[in-house]
């Protein structure tokens, strides 16, 4: 899972931990911590670990997406009229057949 690597060294660095004492704290590896740190790879157990080490909540570790705005779809004015003159078409027709088999 990804989380942020960024805020899990901040948070090991505020509390002059190395990453070595995180990951006995933790229970994992050093090379994990270096990995989570880098990377911001980690697997589920290992961030749990992370939170109770940190105290913190799960969301606090994840990285969340960035929204952009999207700029709407222009739609095209042709298609848009072509469709209103098939669906008058549709319309007309089934007035008009009902009449003629009379």
């Amino acid at each position: 899972m990804e989380v942020r690597g960024d805020i899990v060294k901040e948070m090991r660095i505020e509390r002059a931990w190395t990453q070595a004492q995180l990951a006995e704290l933790c229970d994992v590896n050093l090379r994990t911590i270096q990995r989570v740190e880098n990377k911001g790879n980690a697997s589920l157990e290992t961030i749990m670990a992370l939170c109770v080490a940190f105290d913190v909540k799960r969301q606090t570790l994840f990285k969340v997406p960035e929204i952009t705005e999207v700029e709407p779809a222009r739609q095209n004015p042709v298609k848009a009229y072509l469709f209103i003159f098939i669906c008058g078409l549709v319309v007309l027709w089934l007035v008009v057949e009902p009449v003629q088999q009379f």
